[in-house]
């Protein structure tokens, strides 16, 4: 899946970009652009044109890293989300590694842009803010920004490579005067870094169709980039739905962003947050804090289920034509439920 020309855009949400990049400090309007979905059964015979919502999950590529640590800086290591990290005085430097984004790098710029409040540029515009640097002993591609006035100046560099296993993003942030004090140190230590070979991570393996022991006919389908899993239900007299499992480092904005932007996915009208969390009741069996979400517009239909687990965020989500969800619904709670 590839995010398609600005102007498929179809609404700005809650962005969560800045959590793949774990560690980012949002500042003003958080937005996230949101396509529209693939209607059932076409992923069958093609990928879908467009990303679910999700920005984070857990990439089948998790090297070890070898590199020379700057002086200054104190190696803190890394944890669920990030393969490095590192303090550079009061600045802190990331390593994440995601599923491939190669193809995506404007609107990337632009998708950090607008998390900070910046209106989004046109493509070609978006991408002359990109410049060439060297990491890992190959090409990459870096970009900068800084906001805030005076003592309370921020700054944040993004730099990113992509390898077949996947894309490996560096981030610096903090003060403006501390990033801007270790650039050079960031630029030298990404020349450093070499790749060790590391282990797949098996648990939540992109593609991998036994995330969760999936209900009985439910079939596998090939899951996007930014999902961990995808499936077709049965069929209910020509009526199809689907399935889609994604994992995030945070809730995505919440309840009720989520339940906005479901809707906006079925063409329903706009709602205040009252209205929205009307659609949303605990998930009663699994963790504290799950939510299940109920939608439906007119011959259309859709379940989500947001479940915390562990520090992350498990998004699954089925529609399609109203027969086949009400149909599987229950099978579908269940599967929420289960821990993979």
């Amino acid at each position: 899946m590839t995010f398609s020309k600005l102007k498929n855009i179809r609404l700005l949400l809650p962005l969560v970009l800045c959590a793949t990049l774990a560690g980012c400090e949002r500042k003003g309007p958080r937005v996230y652009f949101a396509p529209k979905d693939t209607p059932p059964g076409e992923s069958v015979t093609k990928q879908d044109s467009t990303p679910e919502p999700p920005l984070q999950h857990d990439a089948p590529w998790r090297p070890t890293l070898e590199v020379t640590v700057p002086p200054a800086w104190v190696d803190i290591g890394p944890d669920t989300a990030n393969i490095g990290r590192y303090r550079a005085s009061k600045a802190m430097v990331s390593v994440t590694v995601l599923a491939s984004m190669a193809g995506q790098e404007a609107i990337l710029v632009n998708m950090w842009r607008q998390m900070r409040g910046e209106a989004a540029l046109k493509e070609e515009e978006a991408a002359k803010k990109l410049s060439d640097v060297p990491i890992a002993g190959g090409a990459g591609k870096m970009f900068e920004f800084a906001d805030g006035d005076g003592g309370d100046q921020r700054r944040f560099i993004v730099a990113f490579t992509h390898r077949p296993e996947g894309s490996v993003f560096f981030k610096i942030q903090g003060d403006d005067a501390e990033v801007v004090q270790h650039r050079a140190a960031f630029l030298e230590f990404m020349k450093t870094v070499r790749f060790g070979a590391g282990a797949p991570n098996t648990s939540e393996k992109t593609g991998d169709t036994k995330t969760t022991s999936h209900p009985v006919g439910w079939e596998p389908l090939v899951p996007g980039p930014m999902q961990v899993a995808k499936y077709s239900v049965p069929a209910q007299n020509g009526a199809k739905a689907e399935v889609a499992v994604s994992i995030f480092p945070t809730d995505t904005g919440g309840v009720v962003a989520n339940v906005k932007r479901w809707r906006a996915q079925m063409n329903m009208p706009e709602v205040d947050d009252d209205a929205a969390r009307v659609a949303a009741q605990p998930l009663e069996g699994a963790p504290e804090g799950a939510m299940l979400i109920a939608l439906q517009n007119e011959a259309r239909a859709l379940v989500g289920a947001i479940v915390p687990r562990d520090g992350r965020w498990f998004f699954y989500k089925m529609s399609g034509d109203t027969a086949a969800v009400s149909a599987a619904r229950a099978a579908f709670v269940e599967f929420a439920k289960q821990k993979p």
